[in-house]
């Protein structure tokens, strides 16, 4: 079974990234925007970016004490999307293109690797049932041959 091996990973990943956006947000505020958005940070920019912290650790905290299946695997995936999404609004396509500067291409490319990494893993959950199902199958019919 793969989530016993993929969720230490996936937790402390949750755990430890966001930790930097609760403990220390100007930092991360300086890394990710442009000089321009950087100038308008305040505290209500400082909240935000602690409530963000906090919200993807609750996240990483879920994530190492449940027993994941293969559909809380394909649920966690599908909800990279919107992240995807602010990625992509947020660095050139949107409105607000030039908000977040080159770096934050970096969690572009980690929200795609949560997404797909979870993605597959609900595949190989989905893959293992499927065989232990055939196999208890086979095993009833020769029980009763």
């Amino acid at each position: 079974m793969v989530s016993p091996e993929i969720d230490p990973f996936l937790s402390n990943a949750c755990l430890t990234l966001p930790a930097r956006c609760l403990v220390h947000p100007y930092s991360v505020i300086a890394l990710g925007f442009t000089p321009k958005y950087i100038a308008m940070s305040n505290a209500t920019t400082y909240l935000f970016t602690r409530c963000f912290g906090a919200q993807a650790m609750t996240c990483g905290l879920l994530l190492g004490t449940s027993e994941m299946t293969a559909f809380s695997f394909t649920a966690f995936g599908l909800a990279m999307l919107p992240y995807i999404g602010w990625n992509f609004w947020f660095s050139g396509i949107g409105p607000s293109r030039g908000m977040i500067n080159s770096l934050m291409w970096l969690d572009f490319f980690g929200n795609c690797f949560f997404m797909g990494g979870s993605l597959w893993c609900g595949q190989v959950l989905r893959e293992e049932a499927a065989a232990a199902k055939k196999g208890d199958g086979e095993r009833e019919a020769l029980l009763t041959e």
